[in-house]
């Protein structure tokens, strides 16, 4: 992999908004807010902290669990942490508070979120929602702002057309949809592979025009972000090198996690599902592997031939 690319790949196409930031911690310690606990969700990361690749930049990496997109932006606000893993929902909501906060690096190139209902409901497009209930994780996800988003291109607002209701996630989901409680889910990539390992079968209703989006970018305060350009490029270029790493290793990813995660791993056969979900959030989609030296996006997969190096 070309130096160039990897610079490309941390380089930061900031958003800017505006308000306070956090303290600085010692200099090359960055900690990481993840919105949920998640090795193999998050493996890029830990790729890079397994692999030395962190260290050979000079960063000291921790990875913190908290509530959500929301709380990890928060603790970058707070200090708690440098960097934040979040939605762009999360990040867009904190900066139009007045929040001075930036984000960066994408790191996944698709959406994560899907609407699903179950393949023997009749269902077949969006427009089949109208009068029915549509579940969601929780008020306020990013779960809740694609799903109204994408029933609104159908047509469809929310109370007037249809009902939505608050089922958690996960099997939670999965029994009200068996249940009939509700006809339709907003699902994360994880929650719609839990739902088809409890044996349901489920179809993903999409819009004709549905974009191409980015999410989960690495936010930061400015005021953080202003004092450690070289680190964020650095942190930027060992994230690349972890993402390219993962996406050769499916073996070694999930025994890695196996490591900091026992129990998403213990079946083995869902492990690896997740693996390949992640893994295809990870790779850029073909009709953007033009890129140029402003992209942030991750490398496409090496060959499997062998590991490129940062030079």
């Amino acid at each position: 992999m070309s130096k160039k690319l990897l610079a490309a790949l941390a380089a930061t196409t900031a958003m800017f908004a505006s308000a306070c930031g956090g303290s600085a911690p010692a200099p090359g310690e960055v900690t990481v807010a993840l919105p949920f606990a998640s090795c193999l969700s998050w493996y890029p990361l830990y790729v890079a902290q397994d692999q030395g690749y962190f260290d050979e930049e000079g960063i000291t990496a921790k990875f913190e669990n908290t509530d959500g997109s929301g709380g990890a932006v928060q603790a970058t606000l707070t200090g708690k942490a440098q960097l934040a893993a979040a939605a762009p929902n999360s990040y867009l909501s904190a900066a139009s508070t007045g929040a001075q906060v930036q984000a960066f690096y994408a790191l996944y190139q698709r959406s994560t979120f899907s609407v699903v209902t179950p393949a023997d409901s009749g269902i077949t497009d969006l427009a089949g929602l109208k009068g029915k209930t549509v579940g969601i994780s929780a008020p306020g996800g990013g779960d809740v702002i694609y799903q109204e988003w994408l029933l609104s291109q159908a047509g469809l607002k929310k109370d007037a057309d249809y009902t939505q209701l608050a089922v958690g996630d996960g099997s939670s989901a999965a029994t009200a949809l068996k249940k009939g409680t509700v006809d339709a889910y907003s699902a994360s990539f994880f929650d719609e592979e839990v739902i088809k390992a409890g044996d349901l079968k489920v179809t993903a209703l999409h819009g004709e025009n549905e974009p191409e989006l980015v999410d989960n970018f690495l936010v930061a305060t400015d005021k953080w972000a202003e004092k450690n350009t070289e680190t964020i490029e650095k942190f930027g270029r060992a994230l690349a090198r972890g993402t390219q790493k993962g996406l050769a290793d499916p073996a070694g990813v999930i025994e890695l996690c196996g490591k900091h995660a026992p129990e998403e791993t213990q079946d083995p056969a869902f492990a690896k599902v997740i693996y390949d979900r992640v893994s295809e959030l990870l790779k850029l989609p073909e009709a953007r592997r033009t890129s140029t030296a402003t992209s942030t996006r991750p490398p496409s997969p090496p060959s499997p031939s062998g590991w490129p190096t940062s030079g």
